[in-house]
């Protein structure tokens, strides 16, 4: 009965011996890469209901290590591990595991175990021939769809101009390369390709920063970079998320992580079929030696980057399958509606109050969105630019108006604290440092003068209110109000002064009606006694009563020019700048002679030299720079006093240099002669020049500056000349 026992025991460890199959599965790379660990755990899946099948893996770190020398010692210390191991099956991941093992497999494998091969894209029957494994070869053939990637994006992008296509050096890389080559010259005609083999991801993110709506990417891999250093999934993952074209890849391994889609092959259907080979190879006696090509592909598209790059699949791809498509409201609420469903005979009652209280909830977002699409529409409307702080100084929103003000996307600035932004222009620069030098205390009213590049200004009132969560800036452009109140203090100086002379016009008025009656009586008092003498005795007489005949003569005239010029004129009219200033300077003659003053014009008489616009106000600001050119002569110790007036005609603009020999004006002044009230003189009232240039700028529309020159100051004044096709 013992022996019986213990036959019967030995007999089932036997049986049991026989039908436990090892199985060494050797992976070309490491424990982490992505591609190799899926195959595997699916092959290991496969394998569950055999508990008879043992796993051993082996790890070469092909992708990080792979040089001829590694590879020979590393066969070696296979050599050496292996020696005493007996496996049933080898299976090769990926064709640096496949080469070692078909090159090395006496030594490493001296029970001659079956090889089941995977990843392997360009078979050669000539190397198994070689190492005569042509019995114990089986495998998997892998074939990326590259041809039909290339059609698939032409169809969904009819107007694609150009496709790049991503391939690294590695032995992988190299594998795939001619059946790219022979890809791209079947589309060559349809589309401009660029092959790129030797950039790094660095690059490939500068080289797609732009978003191209005709341009595109097909990943093919790039797991190492020129220098043969490796990448990870994820660091090619945020490399993709960063590209601006969309990425097309041929297996799903980067689905999710950057890629759109395509014509996919499944890693995990690759690790799926190789298990089932693998126990057909293991199970099956009757198995024959199989070399198949991976032909399963399945359309899968990501259906957030499709709406991110705003395409649309065809028809024919309307089977496709599609990831990360919005929740219906039912998958969103599942669990929602199997507690309702299976409390329904319970909770009737309670249904229809969820049911009310569900429609009030929806009616009540839709209101909520309804106020808030009106209240952004509104707020967009206002002119002021606003925007919103939290206590942190993060922005919460804004409106268009405040993101036109900075330059700045709406998208780019919410979330976002002031202090973040750099690289902006020069104005919208200023306003930012301006904002972030405020303190988060409440501000009304306070006003900001900015100034761009070209000195142009900009001001605005500043209100700043707190509310709970934190602080509502609002802009008002005060700028066009500004510059009319300083137009109308402009004006109303100019009026004021206008009316001045206009009182001391007419004063002088009386006062030469007053004078003109006595010069008439002595006129005529010297008429009488001319007439009424015997000339040749009185010739003595006679030569003073026609001097005084002249000098009265020469009052009367003196009063009416001086009468004519200090009353402003009503109304603009056409003059000759030449005449109008030989004018002024009548007025004027005697006290530059008086003065030993030498004034002279200097002007081409043939030219045009007609203005419109209103000439008293004209004679009075060229007499503001005469006298202040006689005073400065007067005021410098030298022999030769000069005043020059050059007047020329230069592209239909009337240039008038007043220029002096005097002092000069230091350079520092000379930046504020034409403010209102300063002045060089210590008696000076600092009107004089500012007046001048109010009527030369906005009653003659000119333009007045002040030049230093060697020896004394020169005025330039410019006036457009009269044209009588233009009306002003």
């Amino acid at each position: 009965m013992k022996l019986f026992i213990f036959l019967l025991l030995f007999l089932n460890i036997l049986v049991f011996a026989q039908v436990n199959k090892n199985v060494l599965i050797l992976n070309s790379y490491h424990k982490g890469f992505e591609f190799s660990d899926t195959i595997i755990n699916n092959i290991e899946k496969t394998f569950y209901s055999y508990e008879n099948i043992n796993i051993n893996v082996l790890y070469m770190d092909s992708k990080k290590i792979s040089s001829r020398d590694y590879i020979k010692k590393l066969s070696k210390l296979y050599s050496l591990q292996l020696k005493n191991r007996t496996f049933d099956l080898i299976i090769t991941i990926d064709r640096f595991a496949y080469k070692l093992a078909v090159k090395n497999y006496s030594d490493i494998f001296p029970n001659k175990p079956m090889l089941l091969f995977i990843g392997v894209e360009q078979f050669s029957k000539e190397l198994a021939s070689i190492y005569n494994l042509e019995d114990k070869i089986n495998g998997i053939i892998q074939k990326l769809p590259i041809l039909d990637n290339i059609k698939l994006i032409l169809k969904l992008i009819p107007s694609l101009k150009k496709l790049y296509i991503l391939n690294d050096r590695s032995p992988d890389g190299n594998d795939s390369s001619p059946f790219i080559i022979d890809a791209i010259h079947k589309v060559k005609s349809k589309v401009k390709i660029e092959y790129l083999r030797d950039d790094s991801l660095e690059s490939f993110k500068k080289y797609f920063s732009t978003y191209k709506k005709d341009e595109a990417i097909l990943f093919i891999r790039f797991s190492n970079d020129s220098d043969g250093n490796f990448y990870k999934t994820n660091e090619i993952s945020r490399a993709m998320n960063e590209f601006k074209l969309p990425v097309f890849v041929t297996d799903n391994l980067f689905m999710d992580k950057g890629a759109i889609g395509g014509n996919l092959i499944s890693i995990e259907h690759l690790g799926v079929i190789t298990g089932r080979k693998a126990i057909d190879i293991l199970f099956n006696k009757n198995y024959k030696l199989d070399l198949t090509i991976n032909n399963d592909f399945e359309y899968i598209f990501d259906f957030e980057k499709l709406q991110k790059f705003n395409l649309s699949l065809p028809k024919e791809f309307n089977n496709s399958k599609l990831i990360n498509v919005p929740k219906s409201f039912s998958e969103k609420n599942r669990t929602l509606i199997n507690i309702v469903f299976f409390t329904t005979p319970i909770l009737l009652v309670v249904i229809f109050g969820l049911l009310q209280a569900l429609y009030e909830k929806k009616q009540s977002s839709k209101k909520l969105k309804q106020r808030v699409k009106f209240d952004k529409t509104l707020l967009n409307a206002i002119e002021s630019p606003i925007f919103w702080q939290n206590k942190n100084g993060i922005i919460l929103d804004a409106n268009m108006k405040f993101c036109e003000l900075i330059q700045i996307k709406y998208k780019n600035l919410i979330g976002k604290h002031l202090e973040e932004f750099d690289n902006l222009n020069f104005f919208s620069s200023l306003i930012i440092t301006y904002l972030n030098d405020l303190s988060m205390e409440k501000l009304e009213n306070s006003q900001m003068i900015i100034k761009d590049k070209n000195k142009n200004k900009k001001i605005f009132f500043l209100n700043q209110t707190k509310y709970e969560q934190g602080m509502v800036t609002i802009f008002t452009d005060i700028t066009k109000e500004k510059e009319e109140e300083e137009e109308k203090i402009k004006n109303t100086q100019y009026m004021i002064q206008q009316s001045k002379l206009a009182e001391i016009g007419e004063i002088f008025s009386s006062i030469a009606h007053q004078w003109k009656s006595p010069l008439v009586e002595i006129t005529s008092l010297a008429q009488d006694m001319f007439y009424s003498g015997n000339h040749s005795e009185k010739e003595e007489e006679s030569y003073h009563i026609n001097n005084i005949m002249i000098q009265a003569k020469y009052m009367t005239s003196t009063i009416n020019d001086f009468q004519n010029f200090i009353m402003p004129s009503k109304e603009k009219t056409m003059f000759n700048i030449h005449l109008t200033i030989k004018s002024m300077l009548n007025i004027v003659k005697h006290n530059m002679k008086y003065n030993y003053i030498n004034i002279k014009i200097n002007v081409n008489k043939h030219k045009n030299l007609k203005v419109y616009g209103y000439e008293n106000e004209f004679m009075q600001a060229i007499l503001n720079i005469i006298n202040n050119a006689k005073d400065a002569v007067l005021n410098n110790d030298i022999k030769n006093r000069n005043i020059e007036i050059k007047i020329k005609n230069k592209f239909n603009i009337v240039i008038i240099d007043i220029i002096d020999n005097g002092y000069g004006i230091s350079k520092e002044a000379s930046k504020k002669i034409f403010l209102q009230y300063f002045s060089t003189k210590k008696q000076g009232h600092g009107i004089g020049l500012y007046m001048t240039k109010l009527i030369i700028q906005d009653k003659l529309g000119g333009q007045i500056q002040y030049k230093h020159i060697q020896n004394g100051s020169c005025f330039r004044i410019k006036l457009r000349l009269y044209n009588e096709n233009i009306s002003t």
